[in-house]
């Protein structure tokens, strides 16, 4: 019985994982000149970067006045989503707010930007959803590993352990149920 029950969760547990950490994001509209830089930006930064997981969840531009004395005119800015995958295990989800000059298609550091008003605003009304995020169920999944195999292998061979002592007790060789 109890067998039966640790198969049947371990087995809900391997149905359940794959679909652990699915969900839906809306994508914004930009050209696919914009995201491809930002896609070979983000691949610069991480060296772990999972191709063909940037999904731009929201973006918007703006012009920068010419009594600014930036070298950009055109600002447009992005909060990005994409993954990075460490030796098939660690799994973690990125969200970022990027600035991109869509002129010179370059991302611009945020030390450039944030003087901009527009560009404040916008970093600041999105600064709770940046950061990232690790999966941890692989890495669970194999630390639980390490408990349940060698606890599986313990109760499949425990039958089979041959104790002397138990056989010289029950066969009376010790002469411990003599009366005198």
């Amino acid at each position: 019985m109890m067998k039966k029950g640790i198969f049947a969760l371990i087995l809900a547990l391997l149905v359940a994982f794959p679909f652990a950490g699915t969900a839906v994001h809306a994508e914004a509209n930009v050209s696919d000149k914009v995201e491809k830089g930002v896609a070979s930006y983000i691949g610069e930064e991480h060296y772990d970067y999972d191709k063909g997981s940037l999904s731009i969840k929201e973006s918007d531009s703006f012009e920068v006045s010419s009594s600014a004395d930036k070298e950009f005119s055109q600002v447009t800015m992005m909060v990005v989503d994409f993954q990075t995958v460490r030796d098939n295990i660690f799994f973690e989800d990125h969200t970022q707010v990027i600035f991109y000059d869509t002129e010179a298609n370059a991302v611009i550091p945020d030390t450039k930007v944030l003087d901009l008003e527009q560009a404040k605003e916008f970093k600041d009304s999105h600064a709770e959803e940046t950061g990232s995020h690790l999966h941890m169920g692989v890495v669970l999944f194999l630390h639980a590993l390490m408990i349940i195999v060698p606890a599986l292998i313990v109760l499949v061979f425990i039958k089979g352990w041959y104790s002397t002592l138990g056989f010289k007790l029950q066969n009376n060789v010790y002469d411990t149920n003599t009366t005198f």
